[in-house]
């Protein structure tokens, strides 16, 4: 009888720190300071290349398609953050220990397959998405490095999605920042002798010992096994895919239009693809918080949800949106108001280029706003279980408005604005379903206590 007092205590103290506004910051820190090393580690073969103007363009297209399978792959994981968050809320013990080992097997099958196909068919989607000729070459050696050994990364990623289940966002920050200074420790190494070959190799060897890392914490803080008969269990399959295929398809389907918005940029050379991929950097860091702070807003009210408790849910969702775009506005006017002395450390110094590289950041002091806006309504709606309309509506206006706008506003062949009719095609996107989705969440419509009933 004790023993159930206890548990019942501890569970409404759990849920009290749930509705805690500075828990919500405890655990979004250390994620921002997760996303930001993630960031340096995928940016750091540039920026350290960044004398070699045509091995930045050959690692931002090999990048290009090795980023749509991570951020698809980053998302598909944070299914389990859902299904374990809410088995937990629901003190369902039984269903959240069939989660992992459903997540861990069919992760591990996909991503060998994804690292087989990359190597198999690497060279040809470079062609397809018209990577410059003089960049070609080098995009080959790096795409095949990095691509067939991905799978290592996927694994990691799916050992971080457990972690962070967990609340264990600093645990999963210490690695990262370990995989950061070996990265850059291998690419002083590595470098020197073999060029663009060496700054794969030491992308490589710094995830495959990230990846033992996260093992190792896992099996201290989580301590679950793994057990194939589990994975078998049909019913947590359909869960699992059910919620994860059609948030991985939102990504998937942004980064393929991302893609497709790069044959554009591509078809005005080195020097406007390397702008594009510096400016995509400061980019990255003005929604890092709004994107750490999201994700641990959907672990905790993914335990909200498991617990029936809509309103302190609701709540935990307005505190955050306007933290994220407070803090995205004040980021980004910051790029604008320094755009030139920040190009300039990328060795970008041609006045013309300066110039396109300072309007592209005006663009994305909008496109901004709008993201946060975005990235925080969709994980709540996916969080709940409304997972189908946040895809579809992004997936068309992705490519209805971002893609089609940035053929129209930026291709030679029409209105010829280049990058910056990129930019405002893909702020007008991201703008436009913000709107849409503010309507949808102060509707309600959204709202669904449970996704975790049944097996």
């Amino acid at each position: 009888m004790e023993q159930t007092q206890n548990v019942d205590i501890n569970f409404e103290e759990r849920g009290k720190k749930l509705r805690s506004f500075k828990y919500l910051l405890i655990l979004a820190i250390p994620m921002f300071l997760e996303l930001l090393l993630q960031l340096i580690v995928g940016y750091s073969d540039q920026i350290m290349m960044r004398k070699y103007p045509t091995a930045v363009t050959a690692i931002t297209n090999a990048n290009s398609i090795l980023n749509i399978v991570i951020n698809a792959f980053t998302i598909f994981s944070s299914a389990s953050i859902i299904l374990i968050t809410q088995f937990k809320g629901s003190k369902n013990k039984e269903g959240e220990n069939k989660v992992y080992s459903t997540a861990f097997f069919f992760n591990l099958i996909s991503s060998i397959i994804i690292s087989l196909i990359l190597l198999l068919f690497g060279r040809f989607f470079l062609k397809w998405i018209r990577c410059p000729s003089d960049a070609y070459n080098e995009a080959v050696k790096y795409l095949m490095i990095t691509g067939s050994l991905i799978f290592m990364q996927l694994i990691s990623i799916t050992f971080a999605a457990f972690l962070k289940a967990n609340s264990c966002m600093r645990e999963s920050m210490i690695i990262n920042v370990v995989v950061n200074i070996l990265n850059i420790l291998g690419n002083l190494l590595l470098i020197p002798k073999y060029q663009i070959v060496g700054v794969a190799m030491a992308s490589a060897i710094s995830r495959f010992i990230g990846l033992i890392l996260m093992a190792i914490i896992y099996t201290i803080k989580v301590g679950i096994k793994f057990k194939l008969s589990l994975f078998l269990h049909a019913g947590y399959i359909r869960k699992y895919v059910g919620i994860g295929v059609p948030i991985s398809s939102e990504s998937l389907s942004y980064q393929a239009s991302q893609l497709i918005i790069l044959i554009v940029i591509n078809s005005y050379g080195t020097d406007i693809v390397n702008v594009k991929t510096y400016a995509s950097m400061l980019a990255m860091v003005t929604y890092l918080i709004t994107e750490s702070i999201s994700l641990s807003m959907q672990v905790v009210i993914g335990e909200l949800f498991g617990r029936g408790d809509i309103d302190s849910a609701k709540k935990k969702v307005w505190q955050t949106l306007i933290l994220g775009v407070i803090t995205s506005t004040l980021i980004a006017f910051i790029w604008v108001i320094f755009s030139d002395p920040c190009f300039r450390m990328f060795d970008i110094v041609d006045k013309e280029l300066l110039d396109i590289a300072k309007k592209v950041m005006i663009c994305d002091l909008v496109l901004e706003v709008g993201r946060a806006f975005n990235i925080i309504f969709v994980r709540t709606m996916q969080t709940s279980g409304d997972v189908l309309f946040p895809t579809v509506l992004s997936v068309i206006f992705c490519w209805v408005v971002a893609v089609g706008g940035s053929f129209i506003l930026g291709s030679k062949s029409i209105l010829g604005y280049g990058i910056i009719g990129v930019w405002i095609a893909m702020a007008l996107d991201e703008c436009m379903r913000a709107i849409i989705f503010l309507i949808r969440f102060k509707s309600g419509k959204w709202q669904k206590t449970r996704i975790v009933g049944g097996n």
